[in-house]
């Protein structure tokens, strides 16, 4: 009985740890990150068949779905309060035969109102919500229909601030010299060090790292 009752508990922890992990994964596609969020906003099944479909309505319960998957798949940018177009471009597939979808893309999100002028309430990220949706639905429109790639994205600017605590701690580098002594960084002989512990743990190179080249731009470079 006891041994019985053991496993059970066990097998109901496994669960619990694998749901767990999978709501940790950073590498997802837009289902799933959808499936997540029908989670987090408690979305009933009914209410879910058109989301399901990728169909998406102009409503508040589309928005903040919207919202919630952007950031799950890390395409916002919380420190500048945008998408990273670069990011949200790789969840759609264009057409083959389509040779304008950038152009398109483009000169919609360009008609993106600026966030605070966006803002129709004062509930907390209202204009953040407004804004994203906004510019979702000019990749759902313009740019092609959505994939099911999970990319590796870069880092965002938050974590490869994160990335570059950790290697500071890691390698010893005073911390100070990544606030207000930053001129005196590449002067320092754990430098090395500290530059390549970031392009290992953030996938960045040592000139991207150096240029801050994180792109969170609005406009969408043209393709090759």
């Amino acid at each position: 009985m006891y041994s019985r009752v053991l496993f059970i508990m066990v097998g109901v922890l496994s669960c619990f740890l694998a749901s767990a992990f999978r709501h940790h994964i950073l590498i997802k596609s837009w289902d799933e990150a959808q499936t997540d969020c029908l989670e987090y906003l408690h979305i009933n099944a009914s209410d879910a068949e058109p989301f399901l479909d990728h169909r998406y309505d102009d409503d508040q319960t589309t928005r903040e779905l919207i919202f919630c998957i952007v950031m799950t798949l890390r395409v916002y940018e919380p420190t500048l309060r945008t998408i990273r177009v670069e990011a949200m471009r790789q969840f759609f597939q264009p057409d083959h035969n389509d040779t304008m979808y950038v152009a398109r893309t483009n000169a919609c999100l360009q008609k993106v109102p600026p966030l605070m002028e966006n803002i129709r309430c004062h509930l907390p990220y209202s204009g953040a919500i407004e804004s994203v949706y906004e510019m979702f639905r000019c990749f759902y429109h313009y740019y092609g229909n959505l994939n099911q790639n999970a990319p590796d994205l870069p880092p965002t600017v938050l974590e490869l601030h994160q990335v570059q605590q950790e290697c500071a701690e890691i390698v010893g580098l005073p911390k100070h010299l990544l606030h207000s002594h930053r001129e005196h960084l590449k002067d320092h002989p754990l430098h090395q060090k500290f530059s390549r512990c970031i392009v290992l743990r953030s996938g960045l190179s040592g000139l991207e790292f150096g240029n801050h080249s994180i792109k969170t731009s609005k406009v969408i470079n043209m393709l090759s």
